[in-house]
């Protein structure tokens, strides 16, 4: 395909203020960790602001979207989760952050409340962040203090930094869903900042932005539309690489989400338009400076023009976790064939190669990965009790292997 350039301005419009298994509940607050009241009296109240009519439709200044995804989710369930190291990790989800030091054998409470979080992003092992429904967080000290940053207009659903001050975020829209941390599938904006969030700018960019990363601050990839685009600028211009498949109908928008991962390169899954007979669209690529592929497909999708190497690893899309430029973790899920069938596939060789690698065990339903080899992963969701058809309920879970797959553990996990 050949690239086509959408120049889209290198104004930046400023944004105003708007003011090992452990037991079944969360462990207590370790010394230095705050919870409850106390998480109360430690952080900074929010910044007075007008607020404004957002970029992103009618609900751009609303948390009403996120928690209405939010709000099929059991008390206690994880919605982000990132490791920066074999040992150093973060979930986050409706009414908690934990954090563990020793690879998930131990998870310690660093904040619970009416959070409502839905992704979490760390550079280092110390400089981190965590948005949600109405607020976004940032600690510089692996997250023994959370603090609040000041909120904007529209409302920030999700960030990604390269730096400890130089990051950008995807805000406000609707429509909005858990996969790729509560991208919109309509309505939402870009913004960058480079004082760690303290304040935010509109970068111009394609209509309808769901999920945006940089691998450094002047390469970039953005999801919008359920489109696939790259920057070289900061994003002051974007070129249009894919423009996935189109939806049957204007009402079911197709969401693109993109991961970066190694130098200029990316992987995206593209997912809908719709969902129906236990089966959800969804295509998976692998985005180069030189190429985009499309790497499978969901096996009844009608895809014309797109040629896959291989069908998706299950009916229903996933989480996805980029390892590399060249290797990428895309897990699904399959509502209609049981507890336990969370298939995932292991791509490789830039897509070239794709892998069954089985189930995810101990949960049925996916919502949030977290991959640093091909061997060593965390995957948070839930086990699906549905034995009351008409209340099923949610038990989170924690998972994780250390063998590719082969065996998996359960790090945490709320009992039935």
């Amino acid at each position: 395909m050949r690239a086509v350039v959408v120049v889209v301005g290198a104004v930046m419009v400023a944004l105003a203020g708007c003011g090992g298994q452990t037991a079944p509940a969360a462990p207590s607050p370790p010394a230095g960790a705050h919870s409850g009241a106390a998480a109360a009296a430690t952080r900074p109240a929010r910044p007075p602001g007008a607020v404004r009519p957002g970029a992103g439709g009618s609900e751009g200044c609303s948390a009403a979207p996120v928690r209405r995804a939010l709000a099929g989710l059991e008390p206690g369930g994880f919605s982000g989760v990132q490791f920066v190291s074999p040992r150093r990790g973060w979930v986050v989800g409706v009414d908690q952050i934990l954090s563990t030091a020793d690879g998930g054998a131990r998870w310690i409470v660093q904040d619970r409340g009416g959070l409502e979080l839905t992704s979490v992003d760390f550079v280092s092992a110390r400089r981190g962040w965590a948005a949600g429904a109405s607020s976004l967080l940032a600690t510089s000290d692996g997250g023994r203090r959370w603090r609040i940053l000041p909120e904007v207009c529209p409302l920030i659903r999700a960030v990604h930094f390269v730096s400890a001050s130089a990051g950008f975020a995807v805000a406000g829209g609707t429509g909005i869903s858990l996969g790729g941390g509560a991208a919109p599938e309509t309505g939402g904006v870009v913004l960058a900042t480079s004082d760690g969030g303290q304040s935010w700018r509109q970068l111009a960019a394609p209509a309808d932005a769901q999920s945006v990363c940089f691998n450094d601050s002047v390469s970039g990839w953005l999801g919008a539309g359920g489109r696939l685009y790259r920057t070289t600028d900061g994003g002051r211009s974007w070129i249009l690489t894919t423009a996935g498949v189109t939806p049957a109908r204007p009402a079911d928008p197709a969401t693109m989400i993109v991961q970066c991962a190694g130098a200029a390169s990316a992987w995206a899954l593209d997912t809908g338009p719709g969902a129906a007979m236990s089966q959800m669209p969804h295509i998976g690529y692998h985005a180069s400076p030189a190429s985009t592929i499309p790497v499978f497909a969901e096996q009844y999708f009608p895809h014309p023009g797109v040629t896959v190497l291989a069908q998706s690893p299950g009916s229903y899309a996933g989480p996805l976790s980029a390892l590399s430029a060249s290797a990428a973790v895309y897990i699904d899920y399959c509502p209609a064939c049981g507890y336990g069938t969370a298939p995932w596939d292991l791509a490789t060789s830039g897509g070239a190669s794709l892998t069954r690698r089985g189930n995810v065990g101990d949960l049925n339903w996916p919502v949030a990965a977290s991959f640093l080899t091909p061997e060593l992963g965390w995957v948070t969701g839930f086990e699906v009790d549905s034995r009351n058809p008409s209340r099923p309920r949610l038990y989170p879970r924690i998972v994780a292997t250390s063998d590719g797959g082969r065996t998996w553990h359960i790090d945490y996990a709320a009992s039935p």
